[in-house]
């Protein structure tokens, strides 16, 4: 018999299945309403838990590769440390969850909110963040080079010695985000709102900021070695000690005589 319980023992679902992985994907099927469920440390390895309701639930250090969770409500969830690696996540309720340490290679959050949500520290190479919502989250030192976050917004959002390199943010707002001490190289920042953005110390070497605005931004003693900022607009930018060798600059606003 499987029972799902939450941090306080009161039992939520109770199946007559007797694998963790079969009492969850029923009690889904069922529309139970699993918030604030105990699932640390389960292998809960491609369960199928499309809509499930699992706002607040703990899934701190449990096996979810490959499970698909699209519309779900995780809102507040736990996933520090799990392991998360192909995983499906769209169109789901992420506001204010915890990745922190998470594996998310390859995870797709397509369309899901985050915001306020904490991916310190988490590997997410080549996960799909497009058009996510990830406004003053917390994604400092996150692993995500080659990850897509095209027209995803992370207004506010701090993304200080986050690894992109190769990552793709076209169009990506991240007006007064920080970015200091962030690795950008050949990343792809097109039509990129950086406004008032911090990149103090920042590696943007090779990438490509093309009609970027990065209006008011701190790119002191930034690298931006190669890069190609034609038509970018830095306006007000402090490029203080920035190194700009090889960078395209062609019709870049806000410079002033060269």
């Amino acid at each position: 018999m499987g029972q799902i319980r939450n941090r306080q023992g009161v039992v939520l679902f109770t199946s007559m299945d007797e694998d963790i992985v079969s009492a969850l994907e029923r009690a889904v099927e069922g529309g139970v309403d699993l918030a604030g469920a105990v699932l640390d440390e389960y292998d809960l390895s491609g369960a199928d838990l499309e809509d499930a309701r699992l706002a607040g639930a703990s899934f701190r250090r449990a096996n979810l590769e490959g499970v698909n969770l699209e519309d779900s409500d995780l809102a507040g969830a736990d996933f520090s440390g799990a392991l998360l690696p192909g995983s499906n996540f769209e169109d789901c309720q992420l506001s204010g969850a915890n990745f922190e340490g998470a594996i998310l290679e390859d995870a797709n959050f397509e369309d899901a909110r985050m915001d306020h949500a904490n991916l310190a520290g988490a590997r997410a190479q080549g996960a799909n963040f497009e058009e996510v919502v990830l406004s003053e989250a917390n994604l400092a030192g996150l692993k995500g080079e080659g990850a897509n976050f095209e027209d995803a917004d992370l207004a506010g959002a701090s993304l200080r010695g986050a690894r992109l390199s190769r990552a793709n943010l076209e169009k990506c707002d991240l007006r007064r985000a920080d970015l200091s001490s962030a690795d950008l190289f050949e990343a792809n920042l097109e039509k990129a709102r950086l406004d008032d953005a911090r990149l103090e110390g920042a590696q943007v070497r090779m990438a490509n900021a093309e009609k970027a605005s990065l209006r008011g931004a701190k790119l002191a003693s930034a690298d931006l070695s190669g890069s190609n900022f034609e038509r970018a607009d830095l306006t007000g930018a402090d490029l203080t000690n920035a190194r700009t060798a090889g960078a395209n600059l062609d019709g870049v606003r806000g410079l002033g005589p060269r």
